[in-house]
């Protein structure tokens, strides 16, 4: 397996480069992958600025690990990122070793937790087995992860070197070990990863999402599942790189097999980010222009009901862009 990194952001550049970069072309928003909570946000967010700000933007997707190089060489415009991601690409950490991208900015961030799922199926015996257990002991899974370039596959990746798979920066072996082992990966966009859990293709799912996830609960009402926790050893480790502990509440996925529990997880915000090049009276106008229509954001997905405009200058993972600076200090929320 080759790394995942040049092939999907050449990949991407097909589809965002296509036409050129002139002033007069609608303004590129990469999000996430189609099925999930980003696109389904930054579609409503783009449709938000079309109409009060008179902005045209068109919803690329993306994904957390990839949106920040769109977005840091000047691809796209606008996208979503991942604060921990984000700060590793502001320093040139893994994964975007040997190139910095110091021009990233954010305009808000704190949006959307996302939420780390996996399920298994509830009458396979992965179902009783922890995370340590599937993971360490090389058990023969068929998951269903996301494409490369996603935060997810950086995630996991993560996991997989703590649990033992292989030695740190040495991925490929990881996947081999465990491959090796019986364990098959099968690939796909949210809603894929869905389709191949409720037809029995694979045994689970592997996702990071905002929750609830409408691609989860469509699974678990075709499907019985069980959402497996993480580990207090695990999610200290993932502290190390940005993420927070967190829960999946009970209640979410009322189908779950394990609905009345909370379930231990690992989260992380969202940031909305730009360049550093983008002009501050519009990085303003697309601040002001979604934090000043919060009644409207927060019905655009549950996972943004919490969203408070007076902390969207906090916990970026970059610095924040001038223009929306402007805004955070004329509201009186940044002094």
């Amino acid at each position: 397996m080759k790394r995942w990194v040049p092939f999907v952001l050449c990949a991407t550049l097909l589809v965002v480069v296509a036409g050129g970069a002139s002033a007069q072309q609608p303004l590129r928003w990469t999000s996430g992958v189609v099925g999930g909570g980003w696109y389904a946000i930054s579609t409503g967010l783009a449709a938000l600025l079309r109409e009060k700000a008179a902005l045209d933007v068109k919803v690329l997707p993306g994904g957390g690990a990839q949106n920040p190089v769109l977005v840091g060489k000047g691809y796209v415009e606008i996208g979503l990122g991942l604060p921990p991601l984000l700060g590793a690409a502001a320093r040139g950490d893994d994964p975007y070793r040997g190139r910095r991208l110091e021009t990233l900015r954010g305009l808000a961030g704190n949006l959307s937790l996302n939420v780390f799922h996996i399920y298994v199926a509830s009458d396979s015996p992965f179902a009783k087995m922890t995370l340590e257990e599937i993971f360490r002991g090389r058990k023969p899974i068929r998951l269903a992860i996301p494409r490369p370039g996603t935060s997810d596959v950086w995630l996991l990746e993560k996991m997989m070197e703590f649990f033992g798979l292989c030695e740190p920066g040495k991925i490929v072996e990881c996947y081999r070990s465990w491959e090796t082992a019986g364990a098959k990966f099968v690939r796909g966009s949210y809603v894929e990863l869905a389709d191949a859990f409720k037809e029995r293709r694979v045994d689970g799912a592997f996702a990071i999402l905002a929750a609830p996830a409408d691609v989860v609960t469509s699974a678990s009402q075709h499907r019985s599942l069980t959402l497996l926790s993480c580990p207090q050893p695990l999610l200290e480790h993932l502290a190390s790189f940005g993420l927070s502990a967190g829960v999946i509440p009970a209640g979410t996925y009322p189908k779950a097999a394990n609905a009345s529990e909370d379930v231990p997880t690992a989260t992380m915000g969202t940031t909305i980010i730009v360049s550093a090049a983008m002009a501050d009276d519009l990085a303003y106008a697309i601040t002001s222009t979604i934090n000043d229509n919060i009644d409207r954001l927060r019905r655009l997905h549950a996972s943004l009901d919490d969203y408070d405009p007076s902390r969207g200058w906090l916990h970026l993972g970059v610095a924040l862009h001038p223009g929306a600076e402007r805004y955070y200090r004329e509201k009186g929320w940044l002094k």
